[in-house]
């Protein structure tokens, strides 16, 4: 009777079923790869750990809470007269967001509107951010993408993936730049984009956001709460994959995270340079190079058309021959992505 009592409580716990593990971006730069992932789904409190696995071997891999010490935030919010209504709400949600991150983080706020110059250099710690956020004005014409630009180009000795780039603004998009091509900047330059903005937005912010491995919150007017909540809340659920970037691209690898009540696994590409995480190339790429073929077969037939049509022509009776001059456009091949300098670190710690 003893043994039958003691059999159920001795058995050990039935065995976890794997959940699928949601992969918000691929980021790379300078030797090193970043999955930013989703651990929504678990509760555990426990340790968690981390196993890449790439042609069935093990990847010495680290799994990085996002919102953690190392984290460097630039903080851009429209600071445009067009925008000048949302400015207050703007300036006590990055206030409200900077003093929910670790206290170690690093930070540089910058005004979109012209000219795009930071308001101050990197700061450590929220009191500085918070000072510099009390004094924005509205005032000029927003300059969004020059904005980003340079908020990309924020600490540049930062770890992949440890760069976050949070916007806050009422416009409906960045002034002439695709979401596709953004987000393509930004992975490249290895940070998450996270965008607050109005529901009108969406569209094109959440296309830009969402392949970084950051998310577009939307706010109603003038209700901005539940903006500020999803920010700090989503990014405390994001973590970083971190393993060195695979020699040979494009590469799949296998992720296999254990959270204490949950098991997490899925497939991520590692894209090659200039192609996009599924392995196609950049659109914009594609659409140069279709313009090249496009204008250079054109000219062609412009020619063929203009020589037959000389030949046809009677010969004038004096006087020189009439000359013909075609200019052909040339496209300044694009400049490849400046690589990222790296911050050591070791590998193989699970957090907590």
């Amino acid at each position: 009777m003893i043994v039958l009592l003691a059999g159920p409580l001795l058995a050990p716990p039935p065995a976890q079923a794997a959940v699928p593990l949601p992969v918000a971006g691929v980021l790379s730069g300078g030797g090193e790869t970043t999955l930013v992932v989703d651990l929504s789904a678990s509760n555990g409190t426990g340790k968690r750990s981390v196993e890449v696995t790439l042609n069935g071997q093990k990847e010495s891999a680290d799994l990085v809470p996002v919102m953690s010490d190392g984290l460097a935030v630039t903080i851009v919010v429209d600071a445009s007269t067009a925008g000048a209504a949302t400015l207050p709400a703007w300036l006590s949600a990055a206030a409200r967001f900077i003093l929910e991150a670790p206290t170690s983080t690093q930070a540089v706020v910058i005004p979109d509107r012209r000219p795009a110059t930071p308001a101050t250099g990197a700061l450590r710690g929220p009191s500085g951010v918070v000072g510099a956020l009390t004094g924005i004005r509205a005032d000029g014409d927003r300059d969004t993408t020059a904005a980003l630009t340079l908020a990309r180009s924020q600490f540049p000795r930062v770890e992949t993936g440890r760069r976050v780039v949070v916007l806050y603004t009422s416009a409906a998009n960045a002034g002439g730049t695709r979401a596709a091509d953004l987000a393509d900047d930004f992975r490249a330059a290895g940070t998450i984009l996270v965008v607050v903005g109005t529901a009108a937005a969406s569209g094109f912010w959440s296309d830009a956001a969402a392949a970084t491995g950051g998310f577009f919150a939307p706010a109603s007017e003038p209700v901005v709460v539940p903006a500020l909540d999803q920010v700090e809340s989503t990014l405390r659920d994001r973590y970083l994959v971190c393993f060195a970037t695979p020699p040979k691209l494009p590469a799949t690898v296998n992720v296999r995270i254990d959270t204490g009540d949950l098991t997490l696994t899925g497939d991520a590409v590692v894209p090659a340079p200039g192609a996009a995480p599924g392995g196609a190339t950049r659109v914009r790429s594609t659409i140069v190079g279709s313009m090249l073929i496009a204008t250079g077969l054109a000219t062609v037939v412009a020619i063929v058309i203009l020589l037959i049509a000389r030949g046809r022509r009677p010969r004038p009776a004096a006087g020189p021959p009439a000359l013909t001059s075609v200019f052909v456009g040339r496209a300044r091949a694009p400049q490849p992505a400046r690589g990222r300098a790296v911050v050591p670190r070791e590998h193989g710690t699970p957090w907590s």
